[in-house]
Parts: C-alpha cells; structure tokens; sequence
C-alpha cells in the first residue's frame, strides 16, 4: 500500500513539476522551447537528487558542518513544491485569458501584441517568484515555530487525585527527514519545564528507523524525569516502517508504557483513574475501532475516570458512545493550513484540532508536536499541557 501511495505521489508531482514549466513558457513565449526544457529539467533533475541524497544520508550527515545548510535546503524544497502547485492554477487561467485575448484581437497593430505579451511575460514571472517566497517563508516558520498549549478540562465529581494533575501530551513527532534528534531534544526540554506528572506520546514518533536506538536513549532519560511515567500508542506512521521492532525497542529499551488495545490504572481510590489507548485501525472502519475500543476498556469498572489515547480522532465518535470523558488524538496536524478558520489540508475527519465536546466526552487534538511536511500556516507545532479541576469547564 505504501508503495502504491509512493508511485501516486511521484507521478502526481512529475505531471505538476511539467505542468508548471509548459505553462510557464506558454506565457513567456520563447523563440526555442528545446533549450528552456532541457534547462528545466537538467535543474529539477539535480535538485531532486539532492533532496534525495538528503534522504537517503540525513542520519549519516547529522553533525557534519553541511547538515545544517542541508536541512534548510530541504526545508526549502518543500516551499517550492508547494509554490508551483500553487502557481498551477493562476497559470491555468493566465493561459485561458492571453488564448482568448489573442483570439479576439489577433488583428491589432504588432505594438500591442508586443506590449500583451510583455504584460503576461510579467505576470508570469511574478507569480512563481511571489508563491516561493511566500511558501518559502511558510516552510521556515512552520519548522521553526512551536507553541506550548495551556488547557483545562472541568469534570463534576473529578477523581480527587486528578485535581490540578498535569500532563503533557506529545503527538506526531515524525523524527526523521523534517523533525531530527535536536528538534526532538527541543520538544522534550519544552515538555520538562511543564513539570508535567504524566506525558503521553499519541502516535507518529519516528520515520527514521535508524535513529530508533537514539531516540530510546532519550526516552529513557526522559521517563525518569516524568514522575508517573510515560505511556505511548501507535500512529499510522509506524506501521509504515517496521512495526514490530518500533514496539519491542520502545518497551525493551524505556521504562514507557506501551498501550495497544489495552489500559493500565493510574490512580486508585473509589472513583479510579485509567490510562487506556488504542492501535491505529489502517482500514479505517467502524466495526475495527469498536473492537479495539472495547478491547482497550476491557475490566475497568464503571465507575472510573477514563483518558483514552487514540492516534485519530474518529475514534472520538466511540468514545461519545462509550462515555469516556477524555480522548486525547492527533494525526491531523491541526489542518496544517488554517486559511479564513478553515483547514486547506484534507483531512477526513470533523476534529481537526483544538478541543471538542459532546454529551459526556471531550476530546482534545493536538496540532502535532513536529510534522514529515513543514509548511504551516496558522497553525503551529504543539505542545499541550492539560490540567484537570473539579467542575463544569467553561
């Protein structure tokens, strides 16, 4: 499947990287088309391999004095596909005026042909050079910019020990080609200066496989700093690279609690208090998340306070039916592109980001903590701190 998603995505991007340069020069009208092909794609094909040597090498080049020129290359990059599929439907309706204006007038004195096509050489030229700027500009901020989130969650009659409790939650990290181990560094030094008594990681932690044994090092320093530890669930992304051996290191190697379909109980007392997470359902089905959500709440009494880790937030739905106070998901990368409060990302799902409430249920979710694609408008990486009191949220 993932294959199949890879030769989608390459194909779709050939036919736009052509697509952009055939408008292009449909605008600029230049005497001989060969040379500027052949240019085009003498430079997209040694940009392409450049990215992807940065892809192939990222773990080997991390600390070379070039790394860092890399990385913000790469950043780049990303601006620049995003501009030219931008750029593809301006140039469209560029082409569709300067056919027609042609159409109309191509009877008029030769000087204002030339000055018509002059004005559209123009245009031309500054809408690609205003698109990657723009985009440019996208792509570094979004890498950059990170926020920490401050949310309260009210509950009448709240476990006694979940007053004022802290955790943290992390999501969609996405260590590998964007997000690398000194970005990750920054994210879990964020996370200590909360002074968090729990953190949770909602899936998406790592797409560099090699840099695995690493991040199981940090992990595991960073879990003793964590009074009541750590507990973890699986994204989609891990089930895109090795699975099995992304869930044996992270329980092998760190102290952090590894919930797939199953819970533990975090606190005791007459009202107890229950972590429960559930795996990541890759064919997306109703029937499948119900199993897994029955599965995840197997044994806890009726009367506990349930905080239900679930990658994506569609299995909100099942915990509106279930009556679990507290979902806290991810995945959607809060839209990534929050243009007029609206999301431009497909996303698939009515939770996109931020807090949403129905009957019993609240679910949280986070924008993520990092991202595999860093252009962000609107909505920056996050990190949430949420605190519980005892009475009606507002």
């Amino acid at each position: 499947m993932q294959l199949i998603i890879n030769i989608v995505f390459l194909v779709v991007l050939a036919i736009a990287f052509l697509g952009f340069w055939g408008l292009y020069l449909y605008l600029w009208k230049p005497k001989k088309l060969w040379p500027a092909w052949l240019a085009y794609i003498l430079v997209v094909a040694g940009w392409f391999c450049a990215v992807r040597y940065y892809f192939l090498y990222q773990v080997d080049l991390y600390g070379t004095p070039w790394y860092e020129w890399l990385n913000l290359f790469r950043t780049e990059s990303y601006g620049i596909v995003f501009a030219i599929f931008l750029c593809i439907p301006v140039f469209i309706v560029l082409a569709l005026i300067y056919a027609l204006v042609n159409r109309i007038s191509h009877k008029v004195p030769i000087e204002e042909r030339t000055g018509r096509r002059a004005f559209f050489r123009t245009v031309g030229t500054l809408v690609p050079l205003a698109a990657m700027g723009g985009a440019g500009y996208a792509a570094y901020e979004g890498q950059r910019e990170i926020v920490v989130t401050h949310e309260s969650f009210g509950y009448t009659n709240l476990p006694p020990g979940l007053a004022d409790y802290k955790i943290v939650q992390l999501s969609d990290i996405h260590i590998g080609p964007s997000i690398d181990l000194d970005d990750f560094d920054e994210i879990l030094r964020l996370a200590l200066l909360e002074h968090p008594n729990r953190v949770v990681i909602t899936g998406d932690l790592i797409d560099k496989i090699q840099w695995l044994p690493e991040v199981c090092d940090r992990l595991k320093v960073f879990a003793k700093q964590i009074p009541d530890g750590v507990d973890y669930i699986l994204g989609n992304h891990e089930f895109h690279h090795d699975v099995n051996r992304i869930v044996n290191d992270i329980k092998t190697k760190t102290p952090l609690n590894v919930l797939i379909n199953e819970n533990i109980q975090i606190m005791g007392g007459k009202q107890p208090v229950y972590m429960t997470g559930v795996s990541y359902d890759n064919e997306r089905r109703k029937e499948n998340r119900e199993a897994m959500i029955d599965k995840a709440l197997s044994g806890i009494p009726n009367n506990a306070f349930v905080i239900l880790l679930a990658h994506h937030p569609e299995f909100f739905d099942e915990a509106i039916e279930r009556n679990v106070p507290l979902t806290l998901s991810g995945h959607t990368h809060g839209g990534q592109i929050i243009l007029f409060g609206m999301p431009w990302v497909p996303i698939g799902t009515p939770y996109v980001k931020g807090r949403y409430t129905e009957k019993n249920s609240v679910c949280y979710v986070n924008n993520g903590s990092g991202h595999w694609f860093p252009i962000r408008i609107n909505c920056p990486r996050e990190i949430t701190v949420i605190t519980f009191f005892d009475g009606v949220a507002q």
